[in-house]
């Protein structure tokens, strides 16, 4: 028996109809290589996504993490720098892939919330003189993982593109869980990266799809991003498979999740009352408690609850993680958090 799945949206399971619909592509005939371009599903998926996210076209990739780095190295050359927040997923999470395959020289700085405003931005800009490395892109991530799931609002986007483009530089969105974004903030995704260079989209985590993700961007940025995504082993054959689920995810998963973010703010109501308790409200489907003031830490919390049948990482310190997503429903909502209690009062608070 799987227990009530907590750890991330990347746990999400494909529905029937996506199962059913790659049975479709390969009856229909509309399977094709797609390193010649001639997969008609995997053509179809782009030109959705390219028309959702307000961009001229769009290139299906294997992951989020390769998306950033095609994105990265297509966009910058081999001893450039490229802003990140120091909390981010590019910066932290991606085996420094920008530096080992691409020679990019990151640049962390400290973000509020998750933004790098353009303040920051501007601050840490090099000078334009050869004992420095030429500053040549920043990257935004949205909604932020590691905030807590926090949105970056349309005019932050905007103001921080505004001070990119007025130095030269490109901005790229790792936008995992952009669709979190919108729906929240009940808005297009292409308003959010309206003024943004590249973006990446993830289909398997809230939206439910198995496999895959997308960048988008000016025709010239896909045409070189082909290119970098051969050169990473990212070509693939009759990739229609890995398309016909994210179509459906595209066309009928984004509305649900707000769903998901309804089950965080349930969650967020049960236990923001707990003495003791650090815990913010959540903007999307992710939340963080913290355990400061307890006998128990992060490893210890989730150590109990996976034997009441609850899923969460214990490796966030003093923090814990809980992700919303489309495998949790309103009730197992209830029961996490009332588990989450039991055992927080059991444990005790620090004297």
């Amino acid at each position: 028996m799987k227990g009530i799945e907590l750890r991330s949206d990347t746990f999400t399971l494909p529905t029937d109809e996506m199962i059913d619909a790659i049975v479709q592509a390969h009856r229909q005939g509309r399977l094709g290589d797609d390193v010649a371009g001639e997969d008609e599903v995997v053509n179809e998926l782009q030109d959705k996504a390219a028309r959702i996210l307000g961009k001229e076209a769009a290139l299906l990739v294997t992951s989020g993490t390769q998306g950033n780095v095609i994105s990265l190295l297509t966009q910058a050359r081999p001893g450039e720098e490229v802003v990140v927040e120091r909390m981010s997923h590019t910066f932290l999470f991606e085996g420094g892939a920008m530096s080992s395959l691409g020679g990019l020289f990151p640049k962390p700085v400290e973000g509020v919330r998750g933004y790098i405003t353009p303040e920051t931005l501007e601050s840490v800009i090099s000078p334009d003189n050869p004992h420095y490395a030429r500053t040549a892109m920043v990257v935004i991530e949205n909604t932020h993982n590691y905030a807590g799931g926090v949105i970056v609002r349309p005019e932050q986007m905007d103001a921080l593109a505004r001070v990119a483009h007025d130095h030269d530089m490109k901005i790229h969105c790792d936008g995992a869980r952009l669709f979190n974004a919108a729906v929240a903030l009940d808005i297009t995704a292409s308003r959010l990266v309206r003024e943004i260079d590249s973006v990446q989209i993830c289909l398997s985590k809230g939206l439910s799809a198995p496999v895959g993700s997308l960048v988008a961007g000016t025709e010239e940025f896909i045409h070189d991003a082909h290119r970098v995504r051969k050169r990473l082993g990212g070509g693939m054959r009759q990739a229609g498979i890995i398309a016909a689920p994210g179509i459906i995810a595209l066309e009928k998963m984004v509305d649900r999740l707000r769903e998901d973010h309804q089950n965080a703010q349930t969650f967020y109501r049960e236990l923001s009352g707990l003495d003791g308790l650090i815990i913010e409200r959540p903007e999307t489907n992710i939340l963080f408690i913290r355990l400061d003031n307890f006998k128990i830490d992060a490893a210890g919390l989730a150590a109990e609850l996976k034997k009441r049948g609850v899923l969460v990482y214990g490796e966030y310190g003093e923090r814990v993680r809980f992700v919303f997503n489309r495998m949790v429903s309103a009730e197992d909502t209830m029961y996490a958090a009332g588990a989450v209690r039991e055992i927080l009062e059991k444990a005790g608070k620090n004297s």
